[in-house]
C-alpha cells in the first residue's frame, strides 16, 4: 500500500511531467463534475427532501450549547497572551497589524505614524475598500489595553448569551462578529482549533439554534402556557403540538377554522444541519488522506505524537517502550483509516435516510440520467487517475516486490500503473453489484434469507456504517487526546458537533435518561416529565394548511408543489460550464505572468505591448447569471407563467456572446447579466396553473411528507447558496499535486473572497503527512547595555539544562500538565518549525522582547537572539523495553542553532513609543530616538487613484486635485509638481522604512 499512498503526497520540487499534463487533468475533472451534477439532477426530489425539510430543533441547540461554550473557554484560555497578540503594547502594534492582517483594506487608512498618514480613511473610495473585507476586526482599529476589555467584556457577555440561547436571533451574529474580531487581529496562535471554531460557527449562524433548549424558547413556552395555547407533558399532543377544537370534520380542509396547542419544540430547517455533517466528513476525511507519509504507514505516528515534549502530560516514556511497536502501531493504523473513510458514515445516514422515506427508485429518462452521470464521474476520475498517476510515483530505492519478483524504475511504474488501472473497475463493479444485492435482500422476509439472514442494506448502514462504530471511535480518539495530551480545545471543539449525527428524539430520550439520573442519585431539581422519564417528543409536523388566528410567526406549514422546470437546471449546468471555457480563455498568458515577476525581482517592467491581456472574464459572474435566473423564473412562476425551454439555448448564447463583448471591452459583466435576467423573464410567458400541494402522507407509502423549510423563493436561494458553499469546500480538498497546478489556483480565486468572508476556509493536515520525530523550543536571550546575556528560560529546554531549578521546571515543564498555553505553540511557529513562514515572525517577537525589556527594566537591551533548539527523538525500535528519559536525550543530542538577532537600538519597532510611555507613567524621549514604520499609504493611496484612473482609459493629469485626498504625494506627482516649479519639493524615494 505504500507505493500508492506515496503517489498522494505533496511535491516538493517541482514536476514538470506534471505540469505538462496538468491542463488534460483540469479537463477531465470539468467532465467528471459535470457528470456528478447530473446524477445529483436526476435526484432532485431526494435532494430537497433531504436538504429542505423541517426537522427538530434540538441537535442544532446542543451544539449551540457546547460548542460555544468550548468557543469561550478558547479564547479565554489564552489570557495569559491577551497583551502579547491582541493590544498595542504586544507583538504587532495596531498599524503593524492592519498591515500583516489586512493590508489592502487598510490602504486607504493612514497608519498614524506620521504627520502625512493620519489613522483615517483618506475618502469614501477608501472606506468602501475596507467594507470589501473580509478582516472586519474592530481590534484593527484600536488595541489600546482598554478598548481590548471593553472589547472582551461585551464579547463575553454575547457568548453568554448565545449559549444560553437569549436573543440568539441577532446575538448570534454579534458573538461571531466578536469572535472572528479576536481571533483575526493576530494568527501568530492559530491551530487547528480556531479552524473548527471558524467554520462551524458559520453554520450555528445559518440555523435556528435558539429553537430549543434556549432562554427565548422557555420566555416563549411560558407565554403560551398562560394564554393556553402550549402542548404540555400529559396533555393533548404530550408537547408535540395538537388539534384540539375544529368548526370541521377535516380540519386539514382549507378554511377550516380550528384551535390549536402549539409544540414545545418547533420545527426548523434542516439545511445547516446537513452542512455541519458533510464539513465534519471533510474535516476527518482531509486530515486523513493527507496522513500519507512513511511514518504514519509504519504506524509509529502515535508514538511520535506522545512523546513531544510539548503535549503530553505526564512522561509518557515508560509506556511508549512497552507499547511503542505493537499498541500504539494498532492505535496509529486504526485512527489514520478512521479518518480518511469517515465519510462512509454519512454515506450510511442518506442510505438510511433514503430508505425510511421510501424515497420511489427511479425510473425511465431519470434513470439513465444517473446511471450516466455516477458512471461518467467514476470514468472520468479513472481517467485522472490512469493519466497523471505515472509521473506522480517513484519506485523505491530497493524496489516493488510482488509475488518474489523485484521491479525498478520503469517497470515499477508499469506494474503500478497496471494494477491501479485494474483494481478500481474491479472495486467500482464490486461495490455496485454488493449494493443491489443488499438492497435486493432488503425485501425479502428474514425466514426466507437462507443463511446470514440479518445481512442487508439496513444492518451495513446500522453497523458498517453506522454511526455507532464510527462515532464511538470518535470519542474514544478525542477523549484519549484530552486525557494523556496536551492539545487544547480542538478534541472538545469537535465532540460538541457530534450531537448533530442525533435526531432529536434520540437527544430526548437521553437528555430525559441523564435528568432523571441526576435526580435521582444526586437529587436535583427537575421538571415532572424529567422525573417520571418522559420525553418531549419532536413537533407534529402534520398541521393543517392554515395557521390558527394569533399563532407564532412561522407556524404556517409549506407544502407548495412549486420546483424549477427540467430546463431551467439544464441552463444553469449549461450557463456553468460556459463560465469555465470563458474563464479559461481569457486567462492570462505567459508574459503577463512574467512582467509580474520581473517588475516585483528586478523592479524592471516588461513593455506594455507584451504584458497587455484581454479582460478576464470571471467565473462568478456566471454564477450570478445562474442565481438571477433562477430566482426570477421562480418568481415567475410562483405568479403563473412557466418556463419556455426553447429559451435555453437563447439564454447560453447571449452568456457567451456577452462575455465576448466584455472581453473586447465594449459592454461591462454586469449588462450581460442584466441581459440573462431580462431574458429569463422573457422565456417565462407560458400560463400554467399552480402545482397542487403536497399531502402531508405520501399516498403510495403512507410515509409523512415533511413540511418545506422555505417558500418557493427561499428554496431557490438555500439551493443556490448551497451548492456554491459545496463547491467552494470541496475545492480546498483539491490535492496540491503539479498535475492539477496549472487551474487549482484560479479555482481558488473563485471561491476565496466567499471562503474568507464566511470563515470558512478549510485548513486540515495536523500532523500530515508526517509527525514530527524532533522536538523544538525556542530560546531567546537578551545582552543588556553592560554585555551581560539573560537566558529568559521560554520553553522546556531550560528544565533540561544542568542547573535548571524547580522553579524553572515548574513555570516551564509542569508535571503533570494540566492547564494548556499557546506560548508553545507559538514558539515552535516563530521557530520556524510549523506554519512554513517562521522566520518573518522571527523579527517582529524579537522586537517585542526588545520593547519588553525596555518596559520592565527602565533601559533598552543592547540585542536580542533567538535560537531554535531541537533534539531527536529515538525510534520506537531503539526504545523497546529501554525507556529513554528526555532530559538525557536533549543533553546527549540537542542543537541551539541561532536563527535571528535583533539589534535593539537600532532596529525599526524596536522601541517604546511615547504613548506607551505615558501610559506607564515612564518618561517621554525625543521622538528621532523611536524607529517607527512609515508605510507611506497615503503617497501610495493616491498612486493607486492614479493607476486605476488610467486602466479605466482616462486621460490623467497626475496634479489633478480629485487625486490629492491626503497630504503626502507619491513621486510620480512629487516629480510632476517640481517640473511646475515645487522647488520645495525633494525627489528622494518613496521607500518604506522597513
Amino acid at each position: 500500500m505504500q507505493p500508492l499512498l506515496l503517489a498522494l503526497a505533496d511535491d516538493e520540487l517541482p514536476n514538470y511531467d506534471a505540469i505538462a499534463l496538468s491542463p488534460g487533468v483540469g479537463w477531465f475533472l470539468l467532465a467528471a463534475v459535470t457528470c456528478l451534477a447530473m446524477f445529483f439532477l436526476a435526484h432532485r426530489d431526494a435532494w430537497r427532501k433531504l436538504w429542505l425539510r423541517m426537522e427538530d430543533p434540538r441537535p442544532i441547540a446542543a451544539i449551540r450549547i457546547v460548542f460555544g461554550f468550548c468557543a469561550l473557554c478558547n479564547v479565554n484560555g489564552l489570557w495569559e497572551l491577551f497583551e502579547y497578540l491582541f493590544m498595542d503594547e504586544g507583538v504587532f502594534s495596531t498599524d503593524i497589524a492592519q498591515h500583516y492582517r489586512a493590508r489592502s483594506q487598510f490602504a486607504g487608512f493612514g497608519d498614524g505614524n506620521s504627520e502625512t498618514d493620519p489613522a483615517k480613511f483618506f475618502s469614501f473610495g477608501a472606506f468602501v475598500e475596507w467594507l470589501k473585507g473580509p478582516n472586519y476586526s474592530l481590534l484593527l482599529f484600536d488595541s489600546s489595553p482598554k478598548f481590548f476589555w471593553t472589547y472582551l467584556v461585551l464579547f463575553e457577555i454575547s457568548m453568554v448569551m448565545f449559549i444560553v440561547g437569549f436573543q440568539t436571533k441577532w446575538i448570534k451574529w454579534v458573538a461571531w462578529f466578536l469572535y472572528m474580531g479576536i481571533i483575526l487581529r493576530n494568527t501568530l496562535f492559530w491551530e487547528a482549533t480556531e479552524n473548527v471554531f471558524r467554520v462551524f460557527f458559520f453554520y450555528l449562524l445559518l440555523a435556528r439554534c435558539g429553537e430549543g433548549w434556549s432562554v427565548d424558547n422557555w420566555l416563549r413556552c411560558r407565554r403560551l402556557r398562560k394564554q393556553g395555547r402550549l402542548s404540555v407533558p400529559g396533555g393533548p399532543g404530550n408537547g408535540a403540538g395538537a388539534v384540539v377544537e375544529t368548526d370541521a370534520a377535516d380540519p386539514y380542509r382549507s378554511g377550516a377554522t380550528t384551535r390549536y396547542l402549539e409544540p414545545i419544540y418547533r420545527a426548523i430547517p434542516a439545511w445547516p444541519r446537513v452542512f455541519v455533517i458533510l464539513n465534519i466528513a471533510v474535516l476527518y476525511c482531509a486530515t486523513g488522506t493527507l496522513k500519507n507519509g512513511p511514518v504514519w504507514t509504519r504506524g509509529d505516528a502515535f508514538y511520535y505524537a506522545f512523546n513531544l515534549d510539548h503535549f503530553y502530560r505526564l512522561p509518557p516514556q515508560l509506556l511508549s517502550s512497552y507499547f511503542g511497536t505493537s499498541l500504539f502501531r494498532i492505535n496509529t493504523w486504526v485512527v489514520h483509516w478512521w479518518e480518511a473513510l469517515f465519510p462512509l458514515v454519512v454515506f450510511g445516514l442518506i442510505l438510511r435516510w433514503h430508505r425510511r422515506e421510501k424515497i420511489p427508485r427511479l425510473e425511465g429518462a431519470r434513470l439513465w440520467l444517473a446511471r450516466i452521470g455516477l458512471g461518467g464521474f467514476v470514468a472520468w476520475f479513472y481517467a485522472i487517475i490512469l493519466w497523471s498517476y505515472p509521473v506522480h510515483y517513484r519506485a523505491p530505492a530497493q524496489g516493488f516486490r510482488v509475488f518474489g519478483r523485484v521491479y525498478q524504475d520503469d517497470e515499477a511504474i508499469t506494474l503500478i500503473q497496471w494494477i491501479v488501472g485494474v483494481s478500481i473497475p474491479l472495486v467500482a463493479a464490486l461495490v455496485v453489484w454488493g449494493f443491489r444485492k443488499l438492497r435486493d435482500r432488503q425485501d425479502i422476509p428474514r425466514e426466507k434469507r437462507g443463511r446470514l439472514r440479518w445481512l442487508d442494506l439496513d444492518w451495513v448502514c446500522r453497523w458498517v456504517f453506522g454511526r455507532r462504530l464510527w462515532l464511538m471511535l470518535g470519542i474514544i480518539f478525542h477523549g484519549h487526546l484530552i486525557l494523556t495530551m496536551n492539545v487544547g480545545w480542538f478534541s472538545p471543539g469537535v465532540l460538541a458537533l457530534y450531537p448533530v449525527f442525533l435526531n432529536g428524539d434520540e437527544l430526548g430520550l437521553l437528555s430525559t435518561k441523564i435528568g432523571q439520573f441526576l435526580h435521582k442519585h444526586l437529587r436535583l431539581p427537575m421538571p415532572k416529565h424529567v422525573r417520571e422519564g418522559q420525553m418531549i417528543p419532536s413537533a407534529d409536523l402534520d398541521l393543517p394548511p392554515q395557521p390558527p388566528a394569533g399563532a407564532s410567526k412561522g407556524w404556517k406549514p409549506i407544502r407548495d408543489g412549486y420546483q424549477q422546470p427540467w430546463a431551467m437546471l439544464f441552463t444553469g449546468l449549461g450557463l456553468a460550464i460556459v463560465g469555465v471555457i470563458r474563464r479559461v480563455q481569457t486567462d492570462e498568458d505567459m508574459w503577463a505572468r512574467l512582467g509580474k515577476l520581473a517588475d516585483n525581482t528586478a523592479k524592471t517592467p516588461l513593455p506594455r505591448g507584451l504584458t497587455d491581456q484581454v479582460h478576464l472574464i470571471e467565473a462568478n459572474w456566471f454564477v450570478l447569471m445562474i442565481a438571477v435566473m433562477a430566482v426570477v423564473v421562480m418568481a415567475r412562476r410562483v405568479r403563473g407563467f412557466d418556463f419556455n425551454p426553447w429559451f435555453s439555448p437563447v439564454i447560453l448564447l447571449a452568456a457567451w456572446l456577452g462575455s465576448v463583448a466584455v472581453e473586447r471591452e465594449a459592454v461591462g459583466m454586469i449588462w450581460v447579466v442584466l441581459a440573462v435576467g431580462v431574458l429569463s423573464f422573457g422565456g417565462c410567458h407560458v400560463k400554467a396553473d399552480a402545482p397542487k400541494p403536497i399531502p402531508t402522507h405520501d399516498p403510495v407509502t403512507g410515509r409523512q411528507n415533511r413540511p418545506w423549510s422555505h417558500g418557493p423563493i427561499g428554496r431557490t436561494i438555500v439551493t443556490l447558496v448551497a451548492v456554491y458553499h459545496l463547491g467552494a469546500v470541496a475545492s480546498t480538498e483539491f490535492p496540491e499535486k503539479d498535475s492539477w497546478s496549472t487551474f487549482r489556483h484560479d479555482i481558488d480565486q473563485t471561491y476565496k473572497h466567499w471562503l474568507q468572508t464566511t470563515q470558512t476556509t478549510q485548513g486540515w493536515g495536523m500532523f500530515a503527512p508526517n509527525p514530527p520525530r524532533s522536538n523544538v523550543f525556542l530560546r531567546v536571550t537578551v545582552t543588556d547595555q553592560e554585555g551581560e546575556i539573560y537566558d529568559l528560560n521560554t520553553d522546556v529546554y531550560a528544565c533540561f539544562m544542568p542547573g535548571a531549578t524547580q522553579a524553572i521546571c515548574d513555570a516551564v515543564y509542569p508535571i503533570p500538565w494540566v492547564s494548556y498555553t499557546r506560548q508553545r505553540k507559538i514558539n515552535r511557529r516563530i521557530a520556524g518549525s510549523e506554519g512554513g513562514n517562521g522566520a518573518w515572525y522571527q523579527k517582529w517577537h524579537a522586537r517585542w522582547v526588545c520593547r519588553q525589556w525596555e518596559l520592565e527594566h527602565g533601559e533598552l537591551p543592547r540585542r536580542v537572539e533567538l535560537y531554535k533548539v531541537t533534539y531527536p527523538m529515538p525510534s520506537p525500535q531503539e526504545v523497546f523495553m529501554k525507556p529513554y528519559d528526555a532530559k538525557t536525550q536533549y543533553n546527549a543530542k540537542g542543537s541551539h542553532t541561532k536563527i535571528h538577532t535583533t539589534e535593539c537600538k537600532s532596529t525599526t519597532e524596536g522601541q517604546l513609543r511615547n504613548e506607551i510611555r505615558r501610559r506607564h507613567g515612564l518618561p517621554e524621549v525625543d521622538e528621532n530616538e523611536i524607529r517607527t514604520w512609515n508605510k507611506h499609504r497615503c503617497a501610495n493611496w493616491e498612486a493607486k487613484l492614479i493607476e486605476d484612473a488610467r486602466e479605466r482609459g482616462e486621460e490623467v493629469d497626475v496634479l489633478d486635485p480629485r487625486f490629492d485626498v491626503c497630504l503626502d504625494m507619491p513621486k510620480e506627482v512629487r516629480k510632476a509638481a517640481y517640473a511646475r516649479g515645487r522647488v520645495d519639493l525633494l525627489l528622494d524615494d518613496d521607500e518604506d522604512d522597513e
